[in-house]
């Protein structure tokens, strides 16, 4: 498919009880987009919304509507609103003085003079109201006053009295009557325009107040509402958290498996002395090491570091040398107590048994022994180290035993020689040399087990242990095939919470458990088996458990990312409604209605509608195989829009042809693949590139290597070697015939660009621009026309005569009508849509059309010469070889290409795809479609 598949909006509306069943109900589903949230405006007002997020600033703040607003969504006795009103009420008095002082500048009476007396005459200020204005100024007019009168607000009116001094009294008296009262700021009694100057100012600053008291508000509603909501949040997100942690000790877990499975098998080796580490999958070299330590033999030290230096035991190398030459001291011990049990004692006190490093030979001497009063009974070299057996008084035995301990590191025992105590001295040592020969041959096959990736089923069957089969098969549907369930149908945010408990409860026994089994690892082999059949009931426990908790993370995965996505609605003062709105790929919409009408006991309101292709939404594109690799080419130049035309396999088979026009070489071409089947496989993250990355890389090489491979075999190349046949084309002695192939590959590629154009126009709905615009109908005839007179032109010898004829003089005017007809439509649209830069853009397309086309169509010699090139590296091979050798130059011809010329063929052909080809229909401004989760089969069962 080379178009975003269909998809329908869908818009559902549940109570916010159930909001987590409609969550449940989408991560089923899956492959569901849904749209950033809408709350903010849902929740709260317009005008609050617009407030918070800066469209609303002081200065065009509607006073009377913010009043409105605050009334509407807060308590009568709440104490913000009553900040609101004060404010609206000082604005509307600001409002009044500024009415009041304009009127007054009218009729050329300052402020200032208001209540001032001037050659006898008094001004006076009178406020009233509508229904007392007649009277009022009837009254005035009777005893000889001057009245002017202005409208200060919808129901009062000023009036400026002047009358004469000896009128004072009864104008006040009539004040009293009929004015009302109206305080005038000190600072309105100035000149006008220095008093509109301060009204405006006041009113500014009240406007910026009473915008802080909006945000105020809009804060308190959205985090009354948001603290129920993150709360929700908090709980689905600690339990996704809790169980990706679970799900993250699955090497812990395997961890713990292997090293229970190394354990039965190390006390097989060591009990029933049978080797069976070969079959298993384990080199012969690391068995023979196994064998080494099970038969006790002391390997030379330079045999010992080459095996802990590798790779299976390089990891734990220092722990396991440690654990080793303790090992070895335990045999140094044993073998000097074989030594003085075979000699008698000559001398009375305490028998001192000790092994160290070759330091201790200087303290095991004739004289030093003398200084403490010692005998010595024997000495000599044991393994690695040097070991000694003395007698010393019973007084300082203790003493000079700490002194071999710490000075020397030594291993040192006590007896009193007696037969019978120095049979239980070895019979312990022995019992301490086992366990730590046991411990060493567990650690070593754990390492091996884990580093050759040998399953534990067949462990299990080398062993004929049906528990160790069993927790194999416990481990894989835990952690590797784990089928996706649903929360139960119980009170999910409830079980939510006992699931956070739950898990915590066994990641806790988890690594209770893999300190008890590394505890077993010091344990006699009698005790050993005991202690693990007891840890196999645990374990088994733990695994079942982690397989019931993991199958909840994709449901909690979906919930997770689309809870924020949910919007809510406020209904009258407590009721709520919980709302998604988002997309689905038509072929789910069945799905999706299913599992709703399924899983959520209540839904108010569900809605599915198609969407036309010319609508803005989400581009689904469901990649699978080889093409979810190779799509990443495409999303480079963004994302495609949903009317537009998935470019992904034209952009790759176009990449793969130019690729290997210009790198043609079977060799090369094979080498290539090769290399670009072994990224594949093993995304090395090659020169610093994500994994995915190299996935692309390794898909584009193959189909790079096999272009290369067939066009090689047209070249007639292999290694730049003899030609294996005739070749097809040689680009270097057939330049001419290589550039043509290139023109006219040009020629048909931007061909095939524009008509993809003409076909996203019209899926766009737009007709007109799919036969007018210049990369459409007129592009494709001014290009084709234009082709059609080089090639006569080309054919002719260049003669322009060849253009007087009648064909050619139709094909000129046709690339002249095709200019005229694009820069038209850009006229008719500049005029029937009032915007200009329409035909501006018409004028840019046809520059375009007279310089980019010929440009973009000579962009493709590109294609012959770097096959020339190519070619020509194999003759500079033939040359090197008369004097630098054969196998010498052609070994750097074909490393020079493979290191700079097949990088440099990969640009070029990118540069053709995205710059020449795809710039003419390509515009890559789609969204993407972001799934809750990757959706299953369309039945929706998973």
């Amino acid at each position: 498919m080379i178009t975003p598949e269909a998809i329908q909006r869908f818009r559902v509306a549940v109570p916010s009880e159930h909001e987590v069943s409609l969550l449940d109900a989408l991560a089923v589903v899956g492959n569901v987009h849904l749209e950033t949230p809408f709350e903010a405006r849902s929740i709260l007002p317009p005008l609050l919304v617009d407030v918070l997020e800066g469209k609303i600033t002081p200065q065009v703040l509607n006073i009377d509507e913010a009043l409105e607003v605050s009334r509407k969504v807060l308590r009568p006795d709440d104490i913000l609103l009553r900040k609101v009103e004060e404010k609206v009420e000082e604005y509307k008095h600001l409002q009044k003085l500024k009415r009041l002082a304009e009127r007054l500048y009218e009729v050329g009476v300052s402020p200032e003079d208001i209540g001032r007396e001037k050659l006898g005459l008094r001004t006076d200020l009178l406020i009233v109201l509508d229904e007392n204005l007649v009277d009022a100024t009837t009254s005035l007019l009777s005893l000889g006053a001057i009245i002017r009168r202005a409208r200060i607000s919808g129901f009062e009116h000023a009036l400026l009295t002047i009358y004469k001094r000896e009128l004072e009294a009864k104008v006040n008296e009539l004040k009293s009557v009929y004015a009302k009262k109206f305080e005038l700021p000190p600072w309105f009694f100035d000149k006008p325009e220095t008093v509109l100057k301060r009204i405006d100012e006041e009113e500014l600053s009240v406007r910026k107040e009473l915008h802080s008291l909006l945000i105020e508000v809009a804060g308190v509603l959205r985090d009354a509402v948001e603290f129920e909501k993150a709360s929700r949040q908090e709980i689905i997100g600690n339990a996704y958290r809790a169980v990706r942690e679970l799900r993250q000790k699955k090497e812990l877990v395997r961890e713990v498996l292997y090293t229970i499975a190394s354990l039965k098998l190390a006390y097989k080796v060591c009990k029933e002395n049978s080797f069976q580490l070969t079959r298993i999958g384990l080199s012969k070299e690391y068995c023979s090491f196994v064998q080494s330590i099970m038969k006790e033999d002391i390997l030379p030290q330079r045999d010992l570091e080459r095996i802990l230096s590798s790779p299976p035991l390089k990891r734990n190398a220092q722990q396991l040398l440690e654990d080793i030459l303790v090992f070895y001291k335990y045999l140094g011990v044993k073998e000097l107590l074989n030594r003085a049990s075979s000699r008698p004692l000559e001398a009375s006190g305490k028998l001192l048994i000790a092994y160290g490093e070759e330091d201790l030979q200087s303290f095991c001497t004739e004289d030093t022994s003398k200084v403490y009063g010692a005998a010595i009974v024997t000495t000599g070299e044991v393994g690695w180290g040097f070991g000694c057996v003395l007698v010393a008084p019973e007084v300082i035995a203790e003493s000079l035993a700490n002194v071999m301990k710490s000075r020397y590191g030594a291993l040192v025992f006590t007896s009193d020689g007696s037969a019978g105590e120095l049979s239980d001295l070895a019979q312990d040592v022995d019992r301490r040399k086992r366990a730590i020969r046991n411990s060493i041959i567990a650690k070593v096959i754990v390492a091996g087990l884990m580093h050759y990736e040998v399953s534990l089923e067949r462990v299990a069957d080398q062993l004929g242990d049906r528990n160790i089969a069993e927790l194999a098969r416990l481990f894989r549907e835990a952690f590797e095939v784990t089928p996706p369930r649903p929360l139960p149908q119980e009170e999910r945010f409830t079980f939510l919470r006992n699931l956070i408990s739950s898990v915590d409860g066994v990641v806790e026994d988890l690594k209770h458990l893999s300190e008890e089994v590394r505890n077993i690892l010091e344990l006699p082999s009698e005790e050993m088996m005991q202690k693990i059949d007891m840890q196999l009931v645990i374990i088994r426990d733990i695994l079942r458990k982690i397989e019931e908790y993991v199958s909840y993370e994709q449901t909690l995965e979906a919930m997770y990312r689309a809870q924020p996505l949910l919007s809510e609605v406020r209904v009258f003062r407590s009721r709520r409604i919980t709302i998604a709105e988002g997309y689905v790929p038509a072929r789910y919409s069945e799905v999706l209605e299913q599992e709703l009408l399924r899983r959520v006991p209540r839904i108010l309101y569900f809605k599915l509608e198609k969407i036309p292709r010319k609508e803005r939404a989400p581009t689904f594109i469901e990649a699978k195989g080889l093409r979810r690799y190779l799509y990443k080419l495409t999303l480079m130049r963004g994302t495609p829009a949903y009317w537009e035309v998935d470019p992904t396999l034209i952009f790759t088979a176009l990449f793969t042809i130019m690729y290997g026009m210009m790198f043609g070489d079977i060799g090369q071409g094979l080498l290539l693949m090769l290399f670009g089947l072994w990224l594949l496989k093993t995304k090395y993250p090659l020169l610093g590139i994500s994994r995915e990355g190299a996935s692309t890389l390794g898909a584009l090489a193959t189909l790079a290597g096999i272009s290369s491979t067939f066009f090689g075999a047209l070249y007639g190349f292999m290694f730049f070697l003899i030609q294996l046949s005739s070749p097809v084309i040689s680009p270097i002695h057939d330049v001419y015939g290589i550039i043509s192939v290139a023109l006219w590959f040009g020629v048909a590629q931007l061909l095939l660009a524009m008509t993809l154009n003409v076909i996203n126009l019209v899926r766009f709905g737009d007709i007109a621009g799919a036969l007018f615009s210049g990369m459409g109908g007129m592009g494709i005839l001014f290009y084709s026309s234009g082709v059609i007179i080089a090639y006569k032109l080309a054919s002719s010898g260049f003669n322009f005569g060849a253009l007087s004829s009648p064909d050619a003089s139709l094909l000129l005017w046709l690339i002249v009508g095709s200019l005229i007809a694009v820069l038209g439509f850009g006229f008719y649209e500049a005029r029937s849509t009032g915007h200009r830069e329409k035909f501006m853009h018409a004028m840019s397309e046809v520059i375009e059309m007279i310089i980019a086309f010929p440009a973009n169509s000579l962009s493709y010699i590109r294609l012959a010469a770097f096959a020339m090139a190519h070619e020509a590296f194999g003759i500079l091979g033939e040359n090197m070889a008369h004097f630098a050798g054969w196998a010498a130059s052609y070994l750097v011809a074909n490393l020079l290409v493979l290191a700079i010329e097949a990088l440099a063929v990969g640009i070029q052909a990118m540069r053709l795809t995205y710059y020449e080809f795809s710039t003419k229909f390509f515009k890559g401004e789609g969204i993407e479609f972001k799934p809750v989760v990757q959706a299953v089969e369309v039945s929706g069962r998973r």
